[in-house]
């Protein structure tokens, strides 16, 4: 059964919790609800694969990692689902039961058809007017790896491709491994 949106209310995150469970992503940037469909096989590999080089930080005690669906609430965006959330360990107060409260050190975006310019606009900006000290934006359509990385509260971009390598706290992502295709039979 299809769901009737309003299109002229203001949405918070308690409305958020009365949406369906239903396959669709639910995010509310400024008050207005997005909605999108659940995403594609390849949006799904690489983020399993960024999601496991983040997981060696919280193996080695450094970090938490989280990926999609988990609702994070920072004002203007309650909640957003970003594809993958890296908290530093000190960081770990903004858990809770069901959500994630407060500004994460790393969010992550796979960008597909459906949220390129949501991912590229308003999260971008509010992730900036919140402090989200690195924003990446993958794109498998391309195999580009973007690192975002905020400084007087504006974000710089490193563009990264297939043939380079990203390092982060002393740990290195081969790219071209990243982007290799899932090899099936």
């Amino acid at each position: 059964m299809a769901m009737l949106i309003d299109r002229h209310k203001v949405w918070t995150y308690e409305d958020s919790l009365r949406l369906p469970v239903d396959g669709q992503r639910y995010e509310i940037i400024d008050g207005v609800l997005y909605v999108s469909p659940s995403p594609a096989s390849r949006h799904q590999l690489l983020s399993l694969r960024l999601q496991f080089f983040f997981y060696q930080f919280q193996l080695e005690g450094k970090g938490f990692i989280f990926n999609a669906p988990m609702d994070l609430l920072m004002p203007g965006c309650s909640p957003v689902q970003p594809d993958l959330i890296f908290l530093q360990r000190d960081q770990g107060w903004m858990i809770k039961k069901s959500y994630i409260e407060g500004v994460p050190h790393l969010l992550a975006e796979i960008l597909s058809p459906a949220t390129r310019s949501l991912d590229r606009l308003k999260k971008l900006n509010c992730y900036a007017q919140n402090g989200v000290l690195f924003y990446l934006l993958v794109d498998p359509e391309i195999d580009s790896f973007e690192v975002l990385t905020l400084n007087n509260g504006r974000y710089h971009l490193e563009s990264l491709s297939s043939e380079d390598s990203w390092e982060f706290q002393g740990q290195r992502l081969e790219l071209g491994q990243y982007f290799a295709p899932l090899e099936v039979d």
